[in-house]
């Protein structure tokens, strides 16, 4: 069965829109409604009907693109969707009805001709002004029955089209064709007129596009983009800062989740300095032509997954779902984790036998941790003065490094990695110059504890 959203405003109650075809019903699109839909609902339909105009920047063209991008069949009419159909037509969106047709042709051009103002959800969305392309059909049919001559037609159908379009209502175009001396006797029968057989295009063109949708074969034939998307920086604003999600049933702007982490979490300035830090690697990479091969993209998701116990797929999915990410787009974060990887190698290397010693010890003083680290150091290598005077010249083979890590993580709840690449980033030139760091907490723990059993048994 075809996933469909639809979003629908004024130009026909929902409910029976409902009865027409079953969907999920949105509100009129504003700007990042349609690419929020899109990661939010993964539809294989969007009928996109009613948009808003004035309050708020109106569905970016962009956004339709993106949908067909990723496959889903974009339907338009009515209103925005119209004009929007009209626009993206090239690209694969999908015209329906003669509002369409009208702008499709040049016929219409200005978008005040679909334009109108309307109540809120909880009034139906109820128009209080007309729309130009039903006001000029509703003249029309009053010429085509004789109500009014071809003539005066065209003379309301003008004071209609100069009226600011949240200001135009009969009354408004009565009023001023009243004033202008051309209604005379015929005011109370034209106001009938309009009552009684008022031609709303707007309502047909959407019941047209419903039907249209509900006579889709299923499954629907498969949507093939005929362009390349460019996600340019205004795109990119739309989708990591406008595009909403939802959570707890409520839909939330990144934007938002990203306001909220930085006046509420404690180490924001610190994660936020990792962020930025990170986005700066991205560039450097750029700049020297650095990329990550599928191998290591492959390899740092496997380290990430078993790093957050992530290796079941059930639970690698929901993580993604929890965090409103997609597969791709987590795929290209662990991209950008290992170009930086990447960097750090090519900074040890150039660091030659300084390792990282300086800039760790350096991270260390401004976060204000550099006297504990080194403090614990002193009092590691005094134990290892005194007990071990020879260490450096002692045989290591008795522990292998493999079981001095499992001992260290056991001890100390540090886990300590013997994967090449993080030898190299944690600053040791071999396995053998890790093996004797381990080897020196691991003797200097073993004395701490004799001393600690020497003590319980004297007492």
């Amino acid at each position: 069965m075809n996933k469909i959203i639809i979003f629908l405003g004024p130009s026909l109650p929902i409910t029976e829109a409902r009865e027409i075809l079953d969907a999920v019903y949105l509100p009129p699109a504003k700007q990042s409604d349609l690419i929020s839909a899109v990661t939010t609902y993964k539809p294989d339909i969007i009928g996109l009907i009613d948009g808003v105009f004035l309050s708020y920047p109106s569905v970016w063209h962009k956004e339709i693109l993106y949908a067909l991008q990723q496959e889903i069949a974009v339907y338009g009419a009515s209103s925005m969707g119209a004009l929007r159909a009209a626009e993206t037509s090239d690209f694969g969106m999908v015209g329906v009805g003669e509002i369409y047709r009208m702008y499709a042709s040049g016929e219409l051009i200005d978008d005040d001709e679909v334009a109108l103002i309307h109540g809120q959800e909880d009034t139906k969305y109820r128009p209080l002004s007309e729309p130009m392309v039903n006001v000029r059909a509703t003249f029309r049919r009053a010429q085509a029955e004789g109500m009014i001559s071809n003539n005066l037609s065209e003379q309301l159908t003008a004071i209609a089209k100069s009226i600011y379009f949240p200001e135009r209502t009969f009354s408004v175009i009565f009023r001023q064709a009243t004033a202008a001396g051309l209604l005379g006797d015929n005011l109370v029968a034209i106001e009938t007129f309009v009552k009684e057989k008022y031609v709303d295009i707007k309502r047909q063109d959407a019941i047209l596009l419903l039907e249209t949708i509900k006579d889709l074969p299923k499954p629907l034939p498969k949507v093939t983009p005929n362009f390349d998307l460019k996600r340019n920086q205004f795109f990119a604003t739309l989708y990591h800062r406008d595009r909403t999600v939802k959570r707890n049933n409520t839909n939330v702007p990144l934007g938002d989740i990203a306001g909220y982490a930085t006046l509420h979490l404690p180490d924001f300035e610190q994660i936020n300095l990792h962020a930025c830090n990170r986005a700066l690697v991205q560039i450097l990479a750029d700049f020297l032509g650095v990329k990550a091969t599928e191998v290591e993209v492959d390899k740092q998701s496997q380290h990430f997954r078993y790093q957050h116990n992530l290796t079941e797929e059930e639970a690698f999915a929901d993580w993604l779902v929890q965090n409103d990410l997609t597969l791709e787009e987590f795929k290209q974060l662990m991209s950008e984790i290992a170009r930086s990887h990447q960097l750090q190698k090519w900074l040890m290397t150039k660091k030659s036998y300084e390792q990282n010693t300086k800039i760790l010890l350096d991270e260390l003083r401004l976060e204000n941790r550099y006297q504990e680290c080194a403090d614990a150091a002193a009092s590691r290598e005094k134990i290892i003065q005194k007990n071990y005077p020879n260490f450096s010249e002692e045989n290591n083979d008795d522990l292998t490094i493999l079981q001095l890590a499992i001992e260290h993580q056991q001890s100390t709840g540090c886990r300590v990695s013997l994967r090449d690449d993080w030898l190299k980033e944690a600053g040791f030139l071999s396995p053998e110059l890790l093996k004797l760091e381990l080897l020196r907490s691991h003797l200097a723990r073993k004395v701490i504890q004799n001393q600690e059993n020497n003590s319980a048994l004297e007492n």
